[in-house]
């Protein structure tokens, strides 16, 4: 399936340089130096915000990066610690964002969606109107889809094994062409899931929750609540041929344990493997 809409932004040349900022990188606790996870992926001029949880405004301060500097907003799913911060992103966009700057283009499935068009009406039932009216892209959550973005980048989602009240989707971003495309995935919050491989074959960056360690607590090596750990993290990097695996979304029980939860990934899996936290930000060359 393909979904489309007319794209603000006219196509761009080929990428000499992407960008990945870890704003955040904890579970729904947060972790000390990780809030939640969130990430903003920077592409040339265009700046991609993945997931969007209660500190966004802060985590983009602390950055130094604008609120009205984000053109998409991709959800991978709709528990609080992924989409809480939307109704602060909008009001900050439309209470202090430049004169003749628009809102974000909103990238979910629909099950986000209804959820997003919920909180506002909650939390700025004055607002929910206005906030309808931002551009917005639903995606499946029972097969493959593909969105392009433009010429040079495209967005392919797999749904995630995570919760049937909040279905997940991983995403991948293809950016440029075969042979110097590069690649750069998200599973969001998942168990154990075949999905992931054909969503990180041959990713420059595999980004995959480890909220557990098999090592740590070896009762829940298989996975839980729809959760992994470092070692299944490794299992699938491996499987997918990445050639990075970064960490995130470490329980918060084991805050200062990230050097385990790396040896852990990197027991199944040959390549460089890092526990970010908030601040780092990866660059891939183009």
């Amino acid at each position: 399936m393909t979904a489309s809409i007319p794209n603000p932004k006219s196509p761009i040349q080929k990428p000499k340089s992407i960008e990945l900022l870890f704003l955040g990188t904890g579970p729904a606790m947060g972790l000390n130096g990780r809030t939640t996870s969130c990430y903003l992926l920077r592409i040339n001029e265009r700046r991609i915000l993945i997931d969007c949880g209660p500190a966004i405004i802060q985590q983009l301060h602390e950055t130094g990066v604008a609120p009205h500097q984000i053109d998409d907003v991709c959800f991978t799913h709709a528990h609080a610690d992924h989409a809480l911060g939307y109704p602060m992103l909008m009001l900050w966009r439309l209470f202090k964002a430049p004169a003749g700057v628009g809102l974000p283009r909103i990238i979910a499935s629909e099950a986000v969606l209804t959820a997003l068009d919920g909180v506002m009406q909650h939390a700025l039932a004055g607002e929910v109107e206005l906030t309808k009216a931002a551009p917005r892209v639903a995606l499946p959550t029972s097969a493959p889809a593909s969105l392009p973005f433009d010429a040079e980048i495209t967005l392919r989602t797999w749904p995630m094994a995570h919760s049937p009240y909040a279905p997940t989707l991983g995403l991948r971003f293809e950016i440029g062409a075969p042979p110097e495309q590069k690649i750069i995935a998200f599973t969001g919050d998942t168990g154990p899931c075949d999905n992931v491989i054909p969503l990180a074959q041959d990713a420059d960056l595999l980004v995959h929750e480890a909220t557990f360690s098999a090592r740590l607590k070896p009762e829940l090596a298989g996975g839980a609540f729809g959760h992994s750990t470092a070692q299944i993290a490794g299992r699938h990097a491996a499987a997918a041929r990445v050639k990075r695996l970064a960490l995130v979304h470490l329980d918060v029980k084991e805050e200062g344990q990230e050097s385990l939860f790396i040896e852990e990934a990197a027991a199944e899996y040959a390549g460089p493997v890092s526990a970010p936290f908030a601040g780092v930000l990866f660059t891939i060359q183009g």
